[in-house]
């Protein structure tokens, strides 16, 4: 088996992760107030969205990638409304009070808040079915699958797409978090509003996407 198409499978999931989108500004908001834990598990819910995006691809899925095409419209209206909520409550909180509260917060509560993170990114991430498509680009463009592909070096290409988007997310968040203790309480008020605002429009154009240019996806 060629090993170099688990590098393959690296750079596709690097290069399908690092668009600037929704969970890229969450990832960076979450990381500038809370450091690089918060902000990496922030990530790494959209990073196993991709993964499972890939497993449907990479494998031939047809039953469920037809499924999520067919219902494109619905999911993406759903993930346009869960981040019009989550830049919402963003707006609105006071991040400033959050970030200087000491650490003794309960662990029950805290291990909550990181899961919700997680499913929250994973959400957004799975609720666009295009990313079907832009799998499938990637992985024609860099020739590393086809029908003919021995399922076990599928496998390893799979594995180096989440290893890949993984890689990126702990990038992202280990950069922010570099310049996070340069970052006053004045500056984390700002972020959060813009935060909010960022999110809002992209929920706002997705919905506007999926309701009034469908028939162009």
């Amino acid at each position: 088996m060629d090993i170099s198409i688990l590098y393959r499978g690296i750079a596709i999931g690097f290069l399908a992760a690092c668009p600037i989108g929704a969970v890229a500004i969450l990832c960076t908001q979450k990381t500038i107030q809370k450091g690089f834990f918060q902000g990496f598990l922030m990530g790494l819910g959209s990073a196993f969205g991709d993964f499972f995006y890939a497993i449907v691809t990479g494998f031939s899925l047809s039953f469920i990638s037809d499924f999520l095409v067919n219902h494109r419209v619905i999911l993406g209206i759903l993930g346009s409304i869960l981040m019009l909520y989550l830049g919402w409550n963003i707006f609105m909180k006071n991040p400033v009070k959050q970030w200087k509260e000491n650490k003794k917060a309960d662990s029950v509560k805290s291990k909550r808040k990181i899961l919700g993170d997680f499913a929250a990114s994973f959400g957004l991430t799975i609720s666009n079915p295009l990313t079907i498509i832009v799998f499938g680009g990637l992985f024609t463009a860099s020739g590393a699958i086809s029908k003919e592909t021995p399922p076990l070096e599928t496998t390893f290409l799979l594995l180096g797409v989440i290893l890949g988007a993984i890689a990126w997310w702990a990038l992202l968040a280990f950069v922010v978090n570099i310049f996070r203790n340069k970052i006053g309480p004045r500056h984390i008020m700002w972020i959060n509003k813009i935060t909010g605002l960022c999110v809002m429009i992209f929920g706002i154009s997705v919905m506007i996407t999926v309701i009034f240019f469908n028939d162009k996806l």
